[in-house]
């Protein structure tokens, strides 16, 4: 089987590691000192590689995969410009605001990335079991838990990063 079938997609595959590796560790780690934003950068970059290489590997038109990486580098896109306007906002509310925004939208940058990978996988177990038939339900199945499975965490998540800034929020009221 021919993973790797051209420089695209050798570029969409080690993006796709990096931007897999990063994402973690910034997902994982405390966030808002240097390493969280050197390594989120690197993150970042590695996914708008990630997308752009994608392009030119549809060789059959864009397919529904195609679509979802527009919305990804909309996540990115957006999530970058929150911070980056975060970073000049005096208002400790609409600053909070910004960077509460800046994680949501990366998190789920980086849930459809593991959902994306899921689904890459899952189809090609499908497929070699199953043939054709079963491409689209490997897809679906395989996107829904990865992104039902991410919707929780990223719920639970949002009450660590709500009372960190609320904590914030009342020290600069104060």
């Amino acid at each position: 089987m021919d993973i790797i079938n051209s420089v695209w997609g050798g570029m969409h595959t080690a993006a796709a590691v990096i931007a897999l590796a990063t994402g973690a560790y910034v997902l994982m780690r405390p966030k808002g000192d240097g390493r969280h934003r050197s390594v989120g950068r690197v993150y970042a970059a590695a996914m708008v590689l990630l997308v752009l290489a994608g392009i030119p590997m549809a060789e059959n038109g864009l397919s529904a995969f195609h679509y979802l990486s527009i919305i990804t580098a909309i996540s990115i896109a957006a999530g970058m410009v929150m911070i980056w306007r975060a970073r000049f906002e005096r208002d400790p509310k609409t600053r909070a605001g910004l960077v509460f925004g800046h994680y949501k939208f990366m998190a789920w940058s980086y849930a459809g990335l593991v959902a994306a990978g899921a689904a890459q996988l899952a189809t090609r177990i499908a497929v070699a079991w199953g043939g054709m038939a079963t491409f689209w339900w490997a897809v679906v199945a395989a996107s829904l838990a990865i992104c039902g499975l991410a919707a929780l965490w990223i719920r639970l998540s949002d009450r660590l990063i709500i009372r960190r800034y609320a904590r914030a929020l009342d020290a600069g009221a104060s």
